[in-house]
């Protein structure tokens, strides 16, 4: 089998739920409308594989807590979890798929070379040797006797895998535009290629070092093996097995537990007629407490009306007490005490208000017949307190009998139940205590299994090495013929295609780019023909891989294939293409677009039929109706801003819709 990566799905695990979509073998097409998140898909499952950097759209940071990707490495289960939120932690890998990730323990790797001090290595070495890819050196300036060397990573070689939005038909594709990138970047293409200067040396340094790394591993499981089977260690199949009854115990202790819960609410009819009279009771008091509060209110009012009769009774008898000591008025002239003149007495009494003896009396005798009434109400009230208050006191004597009835009455009831439940919380607790001990068995048992399988993995990986050693040796390929052949392919892709002018086609020498019509690929003026050159050349690359041994994953990702082919806004890209040209090309024509999509199929389909593993990505705004018709099960993910005819907003598809 060949060398090869094939997701299997990227996992968002989020504060609300999880957020997933599968992957398989062969083509598959995430495709709908802008905003939907279809991009963010391709950039998470290139962060898991050791990008630097992810951007994260709002409705990710308000929704996912970390990332996970599950795949297959030359058939071997891994899930790649990392935090995204933080580049810089250590990316961990679990030999299991997404599920069982609770049952090992990870490896952690570096994401970068700058950090020495991660407990496994580095990320990108982890990922060359599951390939069985050679590590090797690359020159900085490969023209230069004396050039600096830099260790060949993973993302190097990951850049002809994965071709973001922005670089589809663009003069940024694998950095043509940037001369020292694209120097380094033709080293790259030489390893994928095999043909670089050391790569039979190489080689052999790596089956040597993978050969002792084996070794180290065998004795390894040795001793481990060893050491188990000493101390008693169960098998890993028997341990599965108790871990399996010591479940369903769990789950027929917590329904009985369930039933005995629901049992504890007491149900005799001796006990339901305690309840009623002890209600019965509780109202009662509590309506004799209302109304000796509300008794107790109407008295101290009447008494605060009893004190004012009392104070205007007073003043009266003063008033009268007073007329009698002093007198009546006299009605004759007296002189003034300074000029003799007489003053009438009506001239001093005119301005004062009198009141004579008997009105006083009628209005005493009023008010003390009122105060009499008020009186009489209060003894009355202060009688139905007192009678309340002994009403109240006879409730509360009867409520604490019928408490002590219904203690006594529940106690006898219920404490069976008590019983039966604290014998099975004590049941439950020891069962989980021994399945998380059963638990840490089996990822002993797991990390033993993980030893012997990275021995048979890396045995795996020797044979082929030695394997790619001896064909190296004998058939060690030259940069022309690998280049005629890469043009031989990208002419074939370009014929299904249709463009115009399908002549002077290859691959340039220089930049190992794509030609047309002898114009090199920054030359191509018109948009849409560099985007069907720049897949064209990712999908020969991915064709040359399914034909050859060479140091490519079979995997490809393309976002937006359609991009400048009809499928987007002019405003858009109006400074990155020449519409006159895209014109000329006849680039806006669907066929063109549709044997694109149809030439993507033939490769997964043969590459199938060759029995190599191989798994194209797809995201796109849209794509081909006759496609949709014909291949639905390519589809994996079809999006929709406003959820029209029922479809996910997007990959995180619990947010609000907007224009709802």
């Amino acid at each position: 089998m060949k060398p090869h990566i094939s997701i299997s799905g990227l996992n968002l695990v989020g504060y609300r739920k999880n957020y997933s979509i599968p992957f398989f073998p062969g083509v598959n097409i995430v495709y709908g409308d802008s905003d939907t998140g279809k991009s963010s898909i391709l950039e998470f499952i290139n962060y898991l594989l050791g990008a630097s950097s992810i951007e994260l759209s709002d409705e990710v940071n308000a929704s996912v807590e970390y990332a996970a990707l599950e795949l297959e490495i030359n058939g071997v289960a891994l899930t790649i979890k990392r935090n995204i939120y933080d580049p810089k932690e250590y990316v961990e890998v679990y030999p299991c798929v997404f599920d069982r990730c609770s049952d090992f323990f990870p490896k952690k790797y570096s994401p970068n070379f700058s950090d020495t001090q991660a407990p496994d290595g580095f990320f990108s070495d982890f990922l060359l040797d599951s390939l069985g890819f050679p590590k090797v050196k690359i020159k900085v300036s490969p023209s230069k006797a004396d050039s600096e060397v830099k260790r060949l990573s993973f993302r190097n070689l990951f850049k002809y895998v994965y071709v973001n939005q922005d670089d589809v038909g663009s003069k940024s594709f694998l950095d043509l535009n940037n001369w020292v990138r694209s120097t380094s970047n033709r080293e790259v293409i030489k390893y994928i290629f095999n043909v670089l200067d050391s790569s039979i040396a190489e080689l052999e340094v790596q089956i040597a070092e993978y050969t002792r790394e084996g070794k180290q591993l065998l004795n390894k499981y040795t001793s481990v093996s060893e050491f188990l089977r000493e101390t008693g260690y169960d098998s890993q199949t028997s341990i599965d097995d108790s871990i399996t009854n010591i479940d369903k115990t769990i789950e027929a202790l917590e329904v009985e537990f369930a039933k005995i819960n629901s049992s504890m609410v007491a149900s005799s009819q001796s006990h339901t007629e305690l309840k009623a009279i002890f209600n019965e009771l509780t109202l009662n008091e509590k309506h004799a407490v209302q109304e000796i509060s509300k008794t107790r209110v109407q008295i101290e009012k009447y008494s605060r009306l009893k004190n004012d009769y009392e104070n205007d009774i007073a003043k009266i008898n003063s008033i009268i007490h007073a007329q009698t000591r002093i007198g009546q008025a006299v009605a004759h002239a007296n002189p003034c005490p300074i000029c003799d003149t007489p003053i009438e007495p009506t001239q001093a009494t005119k301005n004062f208000q009198t009141v004579t003896r008997d009105t006083l009396s009628d209005e005493l005798n009023s008010i003390q017949k009122k105060k009499k009434s008020i009186q009489l109400l209060i003894d009355g009230l202060s009688s139905k307190s007192r009678e309340l208050a002994k009403d109240q006191a006879a409730y509360n004597s009867d409520l604490s009998r019928a408490r002590e009835m219904l203690d006594t009455e529940s106690q006898a009831m219920i404490t069976p139940y008590l019983t039966q439940r604290d014998t099975l919380v004590k049941e439950i607790a020891s069962n989980k205590k021994a399945r998380d001990y059963l638990i840490n068995n089996i990822r002993v048992r797991n990390q033993q299994q993980k030893i012997h399988d990275a021995y048979e993995n890396l045995n795996l990986v020797i044979r082929q090495l030695t394997e790619r050693l001896a064909e190296l040796r004998e058939t060690a390929p030259s940069i022309a013929d690998v280049l005629e052949k890469l043009g031989d392919y990208l002419g074939k892709y370009l014929k299904k295609v249709n463009i115009k002018r399908q002549e002077g086609i290859s691959i340039s020498p220089r930049s190992f780019a794509p030609i047309i019509r002898d114009r090199d690929y920054l030359n191509i003026t018109s948009g849409g023909l560099r985007t069907i050159s720049s897949v064209g050349f990712m999908i020969s690359l991915l064709e040359f891989s399914i034909d050859s041994e060479i140091n490519h994953p079979r995997l490809l990702m393309i976002d937006t294939v359609g991009k400048y082919l009809g499928k987007t806004t002019k405003e858009k890209y109006q400074d990155e293409t020449n519409f006159q040209e895209d014109t000329r090309e006849g680039i806006s024509d669907p066929l063109k677009y549709q044997n694109i999509y149809e030439y993507i199929l033939g490769v997964a389909n043969r590459a199938e039929e060759k029995e190599v593993p191989c798994q194209i990505i797809l995201v796109d705004n849209d794509v081909p109706d006759t496609f949709i018709n014909r291949y639905k099960a390519y589809i994996v993910a079809h999006y929709s801003s406003t959820g029209q005819n029922g479809l996910d907003v997007g990959l995180i598809d619990d947010i609000e819709i907007k224009g709802r």
